[in-house]
């Protein structure tokens, strides 16, 4: 597995992947990209998680979905533990014996990732606790806590820095879909939302009480406002990319 952004050290190698992620135009785009470059350093675990301080509005990216089938997102300890500073916290059950005061529930949910090969990682808050959203990146892989240590410790500042600027592009690409969204007219969401739900425009006619013709000019127009060009895009705009 390649680790040449890992060791080829420099700001010019980082740069490079900065200047890649910036082009990134949307959610979904940056998330694969994001993936790519952590898989090819070796960090092939990989997920992103935020939420408000009340844990109603929680959201997750992760390349490894089935860590959270057994316990809820909001009760990853990564919230709970590792968001009252900026310090890189060690994750993965390779380091469980220096948690044992973790409650079960988050126990039971780090074994989980060892089943699916999340070992050993790094839990990196990019934002803190207290502000409106708060969270940050859970970065692992299958190496054990002493291979992991000698492989990837000496770049912790380097993978923090890039979680930064991930965070940051996450954050601007979610204000602009917002500011797209609160473009639309009441009718525009309102079909959009059909849309996202999967409803024909025929169907969203049927339940809007409108002809087919309208629909599709308030299509139309909603398409032309986000900057999109059908469905999947309006869908995925909607929802937020997640």
């Amino acid at each position: 597995m390649s680790c040449a952004w890992l060791q080829r050290r420099g700001a010019a190698m980082f740069m490079c992947h900065a200047a890649e992620l910036e082009t990134r135009t949307d959610g979904d785009a940056l998330w694969a990209a994001s993936r790519s470059v952590f898989a090819d350093a070796g960090l092939v675990h990989v997920i992103y998680l935020v939420s408000d301080d009340a844990r109603r509005r929680v959201s997750l990216r992760s390349s490894t979905p089935a860590i959270h089938r057994e316990v809820d997102p909001a009760e990853d300890p990564f919230l709970d533990y590792c968001c009252k500073s900026y310090d890189v916290t060690r994750t993965g059950v390779a380091y469980l014996p220096d948690y044992s005061y973790l409650p079960t529930t988050a126990q039971r949910l780090i074994r989980a990732a060892r089943k699916v090969g999340f070992v050993s990682g790094f839990g990196i808050p990019t934002r803190l606790e207290g502000a409106d959203r708060y969270g940050g990146f859970n970065l692992g892989c299958a190496l054990d806590r002493d291979a992991f240590e000698a492989r990837f410790a000496p770049h912790i500042a380097e993978i923090q820095s890039l979680c930064f600027l991930l965070h940051r592009r996450f954050e601007e690409l979610d204000r602009k879909r917002s500011s797209a969204v609160e473009a639309l007219s009441p009718r525009e969401g309102e079909i959009l939302s059909l849309i996202a739900r999967g409803l024909t425009r025929k169907e969203c006619a049927h339940a809007l009480g409108l002809s087919p013709n309208t629909v599709a000019e308030y299509t139309k127009s909603a398409y032309r406002k986000l900057g999109v060009r059908n469905r999947v895009e309006a869908a995925r705009l909607m929802s937020g990319g997640r």
